[in-house]
């Protein structure tokens, strides 16, 4: 969104929330940078209240902390917040690929397993490339198939958040998309043969396993962040 946009469709706060949202979710704003009011508002040319608006919906969504000291700050996605995160995911997604089981197509799902199986016979970038792209198939296919629209609503809300922590994060994290690609394949697999009962045991696990590896790389990317810190004082 540059200055002088035109804004119609939504509000005018829900347009400066969603081009807040996505300053934040794409790091052009970082956890703990300041996010300046009167600043947005004149590059917008808006008053100042659609922005303080959209700030309010923003920090209910757990995108920024408000307080009177610092005013307003992006927030930042530590491991509390992370666990939060997939605690809601593992909720909601375990139920939404039991449910998928029972009507996603058979050729929908033997096309997802075909292609993790294809990204992982792929090599060099092609490889990266391809299985970025397919990272979140069998999730998307979860709730597409899951026959719950509420299920679908509620996952609607947390998607930003999931997108949020994949491109502050996951990406960083040491072959990310190689490591979840095997428990990718398994949860197809499970999709492809009905089995709800396995897709769901595959699901949990594959979460699970994805919250251990974040809870340690950030754990490890704190103590190297003290050691660095500790030799410049010293």
């Amino acid at each position: 969104m540059e200055s002088g946009a035109i804004f119609n469709r939504y509000s005018l706060a829900e347009q400066v929330e969603r081009a807040l949202r996505e300053e934040i979710i794409t790091n052009r704003l970082v956890p703990n940078q300041r996010i300046d009011v009167t600043h947005y508002a004149n590059k917008w040319s808006l008053s100042p209240t659609p922005v303080r608006d959209a700030i309010k919906a923003l920090e209910a969504a757990g995108f920024v902390h408000v307080s009177p000291r610092r005013g307003v700050n992006v927030a930042e996605l530590d491991e509390a917040a992370l666990r939060e995160i997939y605690e809601i995911r593992i909720a909601i997604e375990c139920t939404a690929i039991r449910r998928a089981c029972e009507t996603v197509p058979e050729r929908v799902a033997l096309d997802a397993l075909a292609n993790y199986r294809l990204a992982g016979e792929k090599e060099g970038a092609a490889r990266d490339a391809m299985l970025m792209e397919i990272d979140l198939v069998v999730h998307e296919l979860a709730l597409e198939y899951c026959g719950n629209q509420r299920l679908r609503k509620i996952m609607s809300g947390l998607n930003d958040l999931v997108r949020w922590s994949r491109l502050s994060v996951i990406r960083n994290l040491p072959q990310a998309y190689d490591t979840t690609l095997p428990e990718h394949i398994r949860i197809c697999e499970a999709l492809c043969e009905r089995d709800g009962e396995r897709a769901a045991m595959e699901m949990f696990s594959h979460l699970s396993n994805s919250l251990d590896r974040i809870c340690k790389f950030l754990g490890d990317a704190n103590k190297n962040q003290n050691r660095t810190d500790q030799t410049v004082r010293a």
